[in-house]
């Protein structure tokens, strides 16, 4: 059909048809509002159970919400935005109002077509029929309810349910302000806060702030959580969940610590290096999750520190290095230069109670402080303590260890030259020192005591003598000495008897108490010159015994020599066998003799010894005033005895030596051996000769020296009873001081 289609819509039915349009509109907005409140309020039912359940954290909530938001929004778009946009046309309306009362049929519709058409000629129907249809089809129109299509049982169904959720929702939101069960539900899941679910344990992460832990680099930290006052139960055990940047996660058992009644547990994070984050469950309860955030910790990186010593060293500044312990000089100061990683906003340097404060600089990366220059330094550790801008202290400890240590006094080594531990009245001490001290000395001395026999109660018994004044030098002062000096004892008179200490002491340049460093303290014993030449005389004896046995020892070798230059293989000896023991015997033989050398050689310096001892007691002078014009002491030891031995060791002794020793090289060859043993035994009794005049002098020497003795002692004793017979014929004065009869006593 040709025809071209009204536009328009007859009134009437245009109208019936809009009201049909309201209706169904309100039936599919109520329909798809119950249906979304519905799946709405099971969803939040389902939330509430899982949370209470479970406890979910921040990011489950946050993950929960947003899943919920979606399905609502997903729902209400499938049940009530999508059927709003996809309503039926009129045509459909009108087919499905036809659909529903058969009577009618097809009127309306046909009443519909008929009103779009225009030329009613060019389609072959008359105007008069389409009229009429048209009219007929409005009267049909008005004749039927177009509501009848809609089911309403369904609406009123539909509203009950829409009805009922809206209570539901209302009595939901009631319930949030009224009821700590669902306040608490929507502060965590609608609003997300941090608000717990009533429970009997609460579980607070120490430290945590805004879900945020923050910790230095690098350390091991040890976490604490507590069970709140709170809590009903609170004799549980904690868990610790830790998951990596990985995602990995892992749960650890968390120790008591025995504080707060028990209700507070710890653990350790060892040698933090990455980010992590963690929660604590324990009862019915189970924290949020805390983040780790990890920062550099202030540290030193740099550190310089400088002893100075008192200015009486005049030492130069020492650099200390390491931890320590440091000697340190008492009444030394500390310089510390020290450079940080990062600005730091306090430093103090920490002996015990002891507090040293530090200069910072303006960088904040460097600061100073000088301990002990306005206060004393301490032994002990000495510790930094520092923090930078956000409160974070230094994780590692930086110190060092002090020790302090007083001046030592000066180490003084002494020793007697030519002196033996009998001495006469008119000795002299020759003494060797070595003095050193670390910072300097002032002086040096001798320092000696005594004991007489019969000590008298006005009679000094210590004195002092200075050997050396050390001034200070131009750059530093005296830090070592050492020389020989005399300690004469004439100018004492100690008396025979009197026992003798006699040690070096040395003083060094500390201002207020001078240290006091001493030697070892020589005991010697005062004793007359009859009694030391008596000493002297015994152990020269022990000397001329053992140039005899010397002597008898020399006497063997020249024997046994000519023993073996004679010798022949035994019976059943070998030539090979017997050459090798000769040669070893040879050797035997080379020892033996430089063995002499050595012993004789001994013996001269025993003498020599003698010599300056006899020298530093100034005996020769008492025996020149008894037999003068006779060869001195020196003369006879050193003429006839010392250099006599020195000669026959340097030259005879040596040479009968290699001559030995060639013996032994030419032992296979006969003919010079036999030469060569010729000439070491003339050589051997050329010394053996020279031994015995050496004797011989030995001997005269100690027969003189009987004689002097003796010679000596008749002189003391003579000189004794003259004292006598004085002290016989001596009138008592009557102004004695020894008066009896107290015949002046004073009134």
């Amino acid at each position: 059909m040709n025809a071209k289609p009204n536009k328009s819509i007859p009134k009437t039915i245009l109208d019936r048809l809009s009201a049909l349009r309201s209706q169904l509109t309100q039936w599919i907005v109520v329909r798809g509002l119950s249906r979304w409140l519905l799946i709405v309020l099971g969803v939040l039912l389902l939330d509430i159970l899982i949370d209470r359940v479970f406890k979910m954290d921040f990011s489950q909530r946050l993950i929960m919400l947003g899943v919920m938001i979606v399905v609502a929004a997903l729902f209400l778009f499938w049940r009530l935005l999508k059927p709003l946009a996809a309503m039926p046309g009129n045509d459909a309306l009108l087919h499905e109002i036809e659909r529903g009362n058969g009577s009618l049929k097809e009127s309306i519709i046909s009443s519909v077509e008929l009103s779009r058409v225009e030329d009613f000629e060019s389609v072959g129907v008359s105007r008069e029929l389409a009229s009429l249809s048209i009219e007929k089809g409005i009267k049909d129109a008005q004749q039927i309810d177009f509501g009848k299509v809609i089911d309403r049982d369904a609406h009123r169904k539909n509203l009950g349910i829409l009805g009922v959720g809206a209570v539901a929702l209302v009595l939901l939101g009631v319930g949030v302000g009224t009821t700590n069960f669902l306040g608490t539900w929507f502060n965590r899941n609608i609003l997300l806060g941090d608000q717990q679910w009533p429970q009997g344990t609460y579980l607070e992460i120490v430290g945590a702030k805004d879900g945020v832990v923050t910790l230095p680099r690098g350390v091991n930290h040890r976490q604490l959580v507590q069970i709140t006052e709170d809590s009903t139960v609170t004799d549980i055990s904690l868990n610790l969940e830790i998951e990596n940047s990985g995602g990995g996660r892992t749960i650890y058992s968390m120790k008591p610590t025995g504080k707060l009644d028990g209700r507070q547990h710890a653990f350790v994070f060892n040698n933090i290096s990455s980010t992590f984050r963690f929660r604590a469950s324990g009862g019915d309860d189970v924290t949020e999750w805390v983040s780790v955030d990890l920062v550099e910790p202030p540290a030193i990186v740099e550190l310089d520190m400088k002893v100075h010593l008192p200015g009486y060293t005049q030492a130069d500044p020492v650099s200390l290095k390491g931890d320590g312990p440091h000697p340190v000089l008492a009444g030394s100061w500390l310089e510390v230069n020290a450079t940080t990683n990062k600005p730091i906003e306090t430093a103090v340097l920490k002996s015990g109670e002891t507090v040293f404060p530090m200069k910072l600089a303006e960088d904040g990366l460097t600061f100073t402080a000088s301990p002990g220059k306005d206060s004393k330094l301490v032994s002990g550790p000495y510790e930094f303590s520092l923090s930078d801008e956000g409160g974070l202290g230094n994780a590692r400890k930086s110190k060092f260890t002090l020790s302090l240590k007083e001046d030592a006094v000066p180490r003084v080594r002494a020793e007697l030259l030519g002196i033996s531990g009998l001495i006469s009245t008119r000795a002299m001490l020759p003494t060797e020192y070595q003095v050193a001290d670390e910072y300097g000395l002032q002086d040096i001395q001798f320092a000696a005591n005594w004991k007489t026999e019969q000590p008298q109660p006005d009679q000094a018994q210590s004195t002092t003598a200075m050997i050396a004044t050390l001034e200070q030098q131009e750059s530093s002062p005296w830090r070592s000495a050492e020389n020989v000096a005399v300690f004469d004892i004439l100018p004492m008179q100690l008396p025979p008897g009197t026992s003798l200490r006699l040690a070096v002491v040395a003083h060094d340049n500390r201002p207020d108490t001078p240290g006091e460093g001493k030697s070892q303290e020589f005991l010697l014993r005062v004793v007359t010159d009859d009694e030391l030449r008596a000493d002297l005389l015994r152990r020269e004896d022990e000397q001329r015994k053992a140039f005899e046995q010397a002597y008898e020892i020399q006497l063997s070798l020249a024997t046994e020599l000519e023993a073996l230059s004679i010798s022949r293989p035994e019976g059943g000896q070998s030539e090979v066998d017997f050459h090798k023991q000769r040669e070893m015997k040879l050797l035997g033989l080379v020892r033996d003799q430089k063995g002499i050398g050595t012993a004789i050689d001994r013996i001269a310096t025993r003498f020599e010894e003698f010599l300056v001892e006899i020298g530093n007691n100034r005996l020769e002078e008492a025996e020149k005033e008894v037999v003068p014009g006779r060869p001195g002491i020196e003369e006879r030891y050193n003429n006839r005895i010392i250099q006599p031995i020195r000669e026959l060791d340097t030259e005879l002794i040596t040479l009968a030596t290699q001559y030995l020793d060639n013996c032994r090289r030419v032992e296979q060859n006969p003919p010079e051996l036999d030469k060569a043993v010729q000439q070491t035994g003339e050589t051997q009794q050329l010394i053996l000769e020279r031994m015995k005049v050496i004797l011989e002098a030995m001997n005269d020497s100690r027969s003189f020296q009987d004689f002097l003795n003796k010679l000596l002692e008749l002189k003391s004793i003579e000189e004794g009873i003259k004292k006598a017979n004085q002290e016989k014929m001596k009138p008592k004065d009557i102004f004695d001081d020894a008066d009896p009869d107290d015949i002046f006593d004073d009134e």
